[in-house]
């Protein structure tokens, strides 16, 4: 993805292809599916190979970890065969970490923390 800030969709298609992969796999074997981590980082281009946690040059992006989570929300969580997943990062220490000048993973003290409050609670 080569937007600084992708949009809502654009996540949603970037997963287009995976989701198919993972229904593939979830047909095949009939268990529900966990994600046992996922996230994205609050960095401009996040979309970007959103797994590479060494990168730690680039302005802080705060709607496109917003945006990012929006997604994977709106594309899993009504599956019938989606049993959930953990949030990347969460630390115990919850008033240290994070903040609005942080661009890692950990949506603490984030706008994508109310977002997660949000969403969930439903």
């Amino acid at each position: 993805m080569k937007k600084k800030t992708p949009s809502i969709e654009d996540f949603e298609l970037g997963w287009k292809p995976h989701k198919q992969e993972i229904i593939k796999v979830q047909k095949q074997f009939n268990k529900p599916v966990l994600f046992t981590e996922f996230g994205y980082r609050s960095v401009d281009y996040s979309g970007r190979k959103p797994w590479e946690s060494n990168r730690v040059e680039g302005s802080v992006n705060l709607q496109a970890q917003t945006n990012g989570l929006q997604a994977i929300h709106n594309q899993f969580w009504k599956e019938d065969w989606f049993a959930g997943g953990f949030i990347w990062k969460w630390f115990h220490s919850h008033d240290r970490v994070g903040g609005k000048e942080n661009n890692r993973f950990t949506p603490q003290n984030k706008p994508a923390e109310e977002l997660i409050r949000k969403l969930y609670q439903q």
